[in-house]
């Protein structure tokens, strides 16, 4: 039984105050997926015991799992919503392409590589080794991403242990990775929230509470108006569409492993600079004799 159907279904029973908290939490879903109970019972007006105690009534056992029922809920209508509006089909290539279907592949492939030729002289170089210098400046570091997006967090968590900065991967379509991580959110924590189409609103949605919680949110995406922007910090995109895919890996991932590349060259520099320096002070015990 999902969220919506559990309130329903023990509505008549709740007290005059308990319907007024089971009316909020039918208005807004998408609210309680991150709310505290602190914040809920400010909001409402109520004693955070009056909340826990409807709550019980409607047959959660704790308020986590109302949020937990909620994220599900909500993840549930996407995923419903995405099949009725058929996004994840792929291109109908046209049949006139397809009587070559030689010359249709090499120029799939050479549009990828222009692509990625695009990629290489627009890139910002001095705003990649920026982006990269985030990574440095705070103790914990958590990469969100969903499906493909989730690929290249993966990816960037390899090249962070390459120069040995531990991080964590967040699926932002799984409800338990997200519990996971989010006690992680405060001041010392950068989020990465990797983001290309079909855009997810769960990641959205967690960038928001990222910066709600104070945390620095690095954004990577394929546009500058994607609704994620606004809750960065930072942001670095990069085109990811072609003609059969809503998204290619090739560009993003050259875009990853570029900032991979910022953060070698800035953890190896200073590495020598410290050797240098040891080295110098070294030599002022040295006999010169």
């Amino acid at each position: 039984m999902d969220m919506i159907n559990k309130i329903n279904e023990g509505y008549a029973g709740l007290t005059r105050k308990q319907k007024m908290i089971a009316d909020y939490m039918l208005n807004n879903i998408e609210k309680m997926s991150f709310s505290t109970l602190k914040e809920l019972s400010e909001e409402l007006g109520v004693t955070e015991v009056t909340i826990l105690h409807a709550c019980s009534a409607l047959g959660f056992e704790s308020f986590n799992e109302v949020k937990y029922e909620s994220r599900k809920y909500i993840s549930l209508m996407e995923k419903v919503n995405l099949h009725r509006e058929m996004s994840y089909t792929a291109a109908n290539i046209p049949k006139g392409d397809l009587k070559n279907h030689r010359k249709l592949l090499f120029d799939i492939i050479d549009e990828e590589a222009r692509q990625a030729k695009e990629y290489a002289e627009e890139a910002d170089i001095e705003e990649l080794f920026e982006a990269a210098e985030m990574f440095l400046s705070k103790r914990k570091i958590i990469l969100c991403g969903r499906g493909i997006s989730k690929i290249l967090a993966e990816s960037m968590a390899i090249h962070l242990a390459g120069v040995n900065i531990a991080s964590t991967v967040m699926d932002t379509e799984l409800n338990d990775s997200i519990h996971m991580a989010l006690p992680m959110f405060d001041q010392d924590t950068l989020v990465v929230s990797i983001s290309f189409p079909d855009y997810y609103f769960m990641t959205d949605k967690i960038a928001e509470y990222a910066r709600k919680e104070g945390c620095v949110v690095l954004v990577i995406t394929d546009s500058s108006k994607a609704s994620i922007v606004e809750f960065a910090h930072r942001v670095l995109t990069v085109r990811s569409s072609t003609r059969l895919f809503l998204n290619t890996l090739s560009t993003p991932m050259a875009l990853i492993n570029a900032l991979g590349s910022a953060l070698d060259i800035i953890t190896s520099y200073r590495k020598d600079e410290r050797a240098l320096k040891t080295e110098r002070f070294d030599q002022l015990f040295t006999d010169k004799s």
